[in-house]
Parts: structure tokens; sequence; C-alpha cells
């Protein structure tokens, strides 16, 4: 492959010979464009992976220009390609570098004559406190009513302050993870700050007082929530955090940013009236609030950017019983699809290394009881979904000692452990009407040449229990012939485990919730047999003993049979 290799001098002499005067100044083009009669000095860096991405061109003295520039990104450089989408074209470097220059004349100028006010909205997410150091972590659950939050601070390893500010419905186990995640480690102190949905308002400039913000809110429905967060929970001694939710009119959701009110001119007694506190903000308008920027963690907000893009409105509850490698991807499988906003996770043992190399958590969580450990993964991709786990043994729900099976709220029984005992119990429970919901028994076989799953959303009939227990009453489905012989053993006792790899369990749980979520498994009438085909071409190259009717299925080939007519 032909090195390409093009300096500032290239560019620079590019520039010179399209009547743009430019010199090389500390390894950075400098020149200047009038605007409207007014010089703008301008700064171009060639990025490291030029050409094949677009130059950078910096405003040089932006504070001496005499209007506000729209476009820009964090540093003071203009906005002027989509870089997400559009292509460099490398291969004609030389006359995209000189668009680049007409684009900035372009953009200073329309925002010279005020042309482009109207598109602030779109950027001010960059611009709004790219300058502080502060980072706050946001847990919202409603974007559309004003509420007050839980503001937690916290330290991190190296002493800076973060903050953590939830919806006071948000679990405090969903903080703690997301805590762990994030690498806090010492909590400081908690206030109260105030979340405000701007609807009617077009953002149209960064705020930067107390009147700015007074005028961006003053006709808003939140305008008096706004006036008695101030009159009850302001204190100069405080944070006094506002939470701000920016109409997006692309997205569901708002567009999150905060700032802190300044330490205002305020009255000794208590202010009573809604009156006076329009008083006491008029009087303190030239008071400069401090603006920050805001990590949201919401559910909803991480469904629509990181998943399909529109969240299910209709979340449900999950509760998986066994979170070794089949309970972990099963539960992770389940929080992707967007339809369960709440787990329920049970194991009592913890992980170890014999588990990493084919479950969801790693050596990070060896040590940790199963069921936290899958907890504080899946908040590390889903900070606000809630999680409430249990470490007791599943087998107290039967004996009496426990009640969550019973008392516990959910719209989904997972039972992933591979145990028959627990197996059975369950499908009794489900046959008395002790349990009433969904359920899915789930187990794989050796080296996963066959995934299984029994979903049952109707009452065990006798039909679905000749179909699942042989003469005997042990689980009769099955592909291979005396899966047992398949085991292994390490050196030592209570070694002996089933083999199959991480990689083939994440495909058996992924395609099992895609059937039960995405093509409405769960809401069909009746009880059904899905099993998945996972190495049938590799059982039958290694002679495993497979049962005559399913040898000539293809790999992850499905089949799903309705086991109770």
């Amino acid at each position: 492959m032909e090195k390409i290799d093009i300096t500032l001098e290239d560019i620079s002499q590019i520039f010179q010979e399209n009547g743009y005067q430019s010199v090389i100044i500390d390894n950075k083009i400098e020149l200047s464009l009038d605007v409207r009669e007014e010089e703008v000095k301008l700064e171009v860096i060639i990025p490291e992976d030029y050409p094949f991405t677009f130059l950078q061109v910096y405003l040089k003295e932006k504070s001496t220009l005499s209007f506000e520039v729209a476009h820009m990104i964090v540093g003071n450089r203009l906005c002027l390609f989509e870089e997400a989408s559009d292509r460099h074209d490398y291969k004609n470097y030389s006359q995209i570098a000189v668009e680049t220059l007409q684009r900035a004349q372009e953009l200073l100028v329309k925002s010279k004559e005020k042309g482009n006010l109207s598109e602030y909205p779109y950027e001010f997410l960059d611009l709004w406190g790219n300058n502080q150091s502060m980072k706050i972590y946001s847990m919202l659950e409603d974007y559309n009513s004003p509420t007050l939050l839980d503001s937690h601070f916290f330290e991190n390893k190296d002493q800076d302050i973060r903050m953590v500010v939830k919806s006071p419905h948000v679990s405090l186990e969903s903080v703690v993870n997301l805590c762990d995640n994030l690498s806090l480690v010492t909590r400081k102190y908690s206030e109260v700050a105030v979340y405000l949905p701007v609807e009617e308002t077009r953002l149209l400039k960064p705020i930067g007082t107390i009147k700015d913000l007074y005028y961006l809110l003053k006709d808003e429905s939140c305008f008096p929530f706004f006036l008695n967060y101030l009159r009850t929970h302001y204190s100069s001694s405080k944070f006094n955090l506002i939470i701000l939710g920016i109409k997006n009119e692309e997205l569901p959701v708002k567009s999150l940013v905060a700032l802190t009110i300044p330490s205002m001119v305020f009255p000794k007694e208590k202010v009573k009236k809604e009156k006076s506190m329009r008083g006491i903000i008029k009087f303190n308008k030239g008071k400069r609030v401090k603006r920050l920027s805001v990590e949201d963690f919401s559910h909803v907000r991480v469904l629509t950017r990181g998943g399909a893009g529109v969240p299910n409105r209709d979340v449900k509850t999950a509760y998986v019983v066994g979170c070794g490698s089949l309970g972990s991807f099963l539960s992770k499988s389940l929080s992707d699809t967007g339809d369960f906003s709440k787990l329920i996770l049970q194991d009592n043992q913890s992980l170890k290394s014999e588990n990493i190399g084919r479950h969801l958590c790693g050596v990070d969580c060896m040590g940790y009881p199963k069921a936290l450990a899958v907890a504080s993964r899946i908040n590390s991709n889903y900070p606000a979904i809630q999680i409430d786990t249990h470490a007791h043994s599943f087998y107290r729900e039967f004996l009496g000692k426990e009640g969550n099976l019973i008392k516990e709220e959910y719209d989904l029984l997972v039972i992933a452990t591979g145990d028959e005992n627990i197996e059975e119990q369950i499908i009794q429970l489900l046959e008395s009407g002790k349990i009433k919901k969904p359920t899915v028994v789930a187990w794989v076989e050796p080296f996963l040449v066959a995934g299984h799953a029994l979903i049952l959303n109707n009452r065990i009939d006798e039909k679905t229990k000749d179909y699942i227990f042989d003469s005997t009453g042990n689980i009769k489905i099955g592909i291979t012939r005396d899966p047992a012989q398949y085991s292994r053993a390490e050196a030592g006792c209570q070694s002996r485990f089933m083999p199959y790899s991480g990689f083939d369990m994440q495909l058996f749980t992924q395609n099992l919730v895609d059937y039960l979520v995405n093509r409405k498994g769960l809401e069909k009438i009746g009880n059904y047999h899905y099993c998945w085909i996972g190495k049938m071409k590799e059982a039958r190259k290694n002679e495993m003993d497979i049962l005559p009717k399913w040898r000539h299925q293809d790999d992850q080939s499905v089949f799903i049979r309705r086991i109770d007519e």
C-alpha cells in the first residue's frame, strides 16, 4: 500500500494557491478571513489520520469577535462537516481543504448576520459545560414532569468530586453498582436538586446569568415549581443544582444540562410568597450561573440512544433463578430488549476462575456472589435499570424458609439452574396454580449441541407433563443419549462440569430471548418446547450418541412444538 504523507506545508501551499494568506506557526496553519469587514483569525490542524478525516479548524481569539458563532465543537473548533456520516474524499484532499475554508467563511458570515441562531438548540450540548471538569451522572425516570431529585456527592480515586443525581424511585442498589463501575470510592454528602422540563421556550443562546434562566423558564409550566424549589431549598452553603430537560424534536427524550445558582442576596426571614421570590430573582439577575454537563444514564435514554431507537414503554420485571453462564447471558439479553426495566436475580454461589471463560462476568468479579456480579455487569450498560438480588439457596423457597418466589411481583419467571429438582418443583407449583406467571425453564446439553427451553404460558396439564417427564418422573427431553457421559472433571472433588463455550451460550440465549420477546413467544397461548440446535455437525463428526430423530438437523436450526394439545 502506497504511503500517503501530506504535510502542513502541502496544505498551506494549497491555501495560498487559492487566495488565502497562510503561515505555519507551532505546527498549525494560521490565516485570517474577512467576515463582513471584520477580521476573524483561524487555526488549521492536520489530524493524525489525515487525509482520511477532515482538517480541524479553530477560532483564534474568539473573545474579541463582535458576534456569537454557531456550530462550535468543544475548544472553539468549528463544526463544518458531519464527521460521523460524511466521507472524506482523501484522493481529492486538496479540493476538500479549500472547501473546508469556504464552509468556515459561510458559517462565520451567517453567524454575524444572525442567520443561524435557531440552530443553536442542536449544538448546545457541546458548548454548555465544556470547560468544567465536574462530572454529573443523571438517573432520571420521568422527563416530562418537574421533580425534586436526590443528588449524591462522591470522590473518585483522584479525589475529584462527582455527582450522581437520581429520581427518588431509582433504587440505591443501582446507585451502588454505578459507583462501583465508575470507581467512585468515597461518599461525601447529599443534597436536594431539581429537574425542570423545558417545553415551550427555544434555547437560542447559552445561559449566563440568573436573568437568562428567568427568561428561559418564566413561560414554562414548571416555573412555579422552580420558584418553590428556590424558596424551600436554596442555601448559600449548598450546591443548588438545577437539571434542565431541553425538548428534542428528533428523540423521545430531552437533552439534559445542569447549572448551579450562585450565592444570591436573600432575606434572612423565610420567603413565603411566590411574588417575593420573583423579586429576589430580579434583584440577583446579574449573578452568573455555572454551567455543567450531564451524562444521562436514564434507562429510556440509554435504550433510545444506544438501542433500537425507541424503547418499549410497557416495561416488565423478570425473575431469573440461576446466574451461571446460562442465567447471566439470559439476564443480559432480556435487558437488551428494552422490555424489562427491572430484574430480580437469585443465585447462592460465587463467581470462580473456572466460570469466567463462559460467563457474562470476568476476573474483576471473582469472589462476588454471582447475582451481584451479574447485576453490576448489567448496570454498567443500563445504570438505571432496577436489579434486586437474592443470595440464598433456592431450595429454601420450596422448604418454606423464604417467600420471594410467591411474594415478589414479576411478569416472567426464568429457571436457568440446570437442576432437575428445582425444575420439577417449579412445574409442580405451576400445576397447582401457586405460580401464575409465564415461566421459562432453560438448560443446555453437552458442547451445546442443543439448548432447550420449556415456555410455559398455560397451567400445566397432563399432556404437558407426559411430554416433559418419563415414567420415573425424570425430565426426558434431550437429543443426546446419556448426556452425563460427556461431562468432564478436573482433579479434586466437586469439579465435574458440562463442557460448552461462552460463544455458543450467547448464540443460544440471544436466539431464545429473540423468540420470547421480539417474536412474541411469551404472548402465545399454550405451553411450548423450544429447541435450538447448536453444534450438530461437529457432534456427528465426533460420533456423539445423538437420538436418530435429531441427527439430520442443521446447526443453529430451531425446533418449536406446542406440548399441551
